[in-house]
């Protein structure tokens, strides 16, 4: 019993007051970082997993019963895509206040990844908890625009689609509505690690996580292709691959994720922000760049 309740402990709370690495041992550029940081925190990450999942719950079962709504009306009914148009705005609209508390539970979520992916250490449960306690009214508002944003970017792709019977031209805006939407998205892999990193108000958080993103457009597009896009195409098109997908983000998916995303963010704290914050520490769990002569590194690449 003693073991098993040892175990769980340093599941939950890790090593308190160690480090991962000496200042020695320290990786040199930020994917050595990922990785190693990776492979120590896994079991951690499923940890606050199972957190965030909590706050997901009531979107997940809103979701489960969509579908199932979904499926029976595509076995009985020969109309389905004007019954299951009106189910996808109805199922979205719903879904805001549901988006809204997971974004509550992302502030403490996000807290404990970035402190690991900085390696740095994180009491998980109470650095979950104060995070959460701390940051919630932001986390509230940015997860209720989330939800927002996927009801009014259907809404207008449907509407612009049906005005493209009449001309060609409207497929300009429903291509702009669906762009905004996209990097709207992209912003949250910086806003929500930066509101519980820095004290600032929702509106600069926005600002400085929409500059960031068009700054490294590319490399934000491929962080959200590869963790939202890949996932869905897979869920879609491989047989089986949805069951597979639920299994992956029930377990470790959102956490995982979330870990993807922190590491990223950091990068770009220290590129855009902490250089320009009198006392901020810039390439935290990294080695000194200037003793390795690799102060060229982190330009190029945002895990570099």
């Amino acid at each position: 019993m003693a073991f098993f309740g040892n175990m769980m402990h340093r599941f939950y709370y890790g090593k308190a007051g160690q480090a991962d690495y000496t200042v020695e041992q320290l990786p040199a550029n930020r994917t050595t970082l990922f990785f190693e940081m990776l492979r120590v925190r896994f079991t951690g990450i499923i940890g606050v997993n199972a957190l965030y999942l909590l706050f997901c719950l009531p979107a997940i079962i809103w979701t489960a019963l969509t579908l199932g709504a979904a499926y029976t009306i595509s076995a009985d009914s020969g109309t389905v895509d004007v019954v299951q148009s009106g189910l996808l705005f109805n199922y979205l609209l719903i879904l805001i206040p549901f988006m809204g508390l997971a974004g509550v539970g992302a502030t403490g979520e996000m807290y404990v990844l970035r402190n690991w992916a900085r390696d740095e250490h994180s009491f998980v449960m109470s650095d979950f908890g104060d995070a959460v306690k701390g940051n919630w009214k932001m986390g509230l508002a940015v997860g209720l625009i989330n939800g927002a944003s996927l009801f009014l970017a259907a809404v207008c792709y449907s509407f612009y689609g049906q005005m493209m019977t009449e001309s060609p031209v409207w497929v300009i805006p429903q291509m702009i509505s669906v762009m905004i939407c996209g990097v709207w998205w992209m912003m949250n892999m910086i806003m929500f690690p930066m509101l519980v990193t820095y004290d600032m108000k929702l509106r600069h958080v926005i600002k400085n996580s929409a500059i960031m993103v068009i700054a490294r457009l590319p490399w934000s597009v491929l962080f959200l292709v590869g963790t939202v896009g890949v996932p869905a195409v897979i869920a879609v098109f491989v047989p089986y691959g949805y069951i597979a997908a639920i299994i992956v983000y029930l377990v470790l998916g959102f956490g995982l994720t979330g870990f993807i995303y922190a590491s990223y963010a950091n990068s770009c704290f220290d590129k855009y922000l902490n250089p320009r914050i009198e006392g901020a520490k810039v390439n935290q769990g990294l080695r000194d760049p200037e003793a390795d002569d690799l102060s060229d590194v982190e330009d190029d690449n945002p895990l570099v």
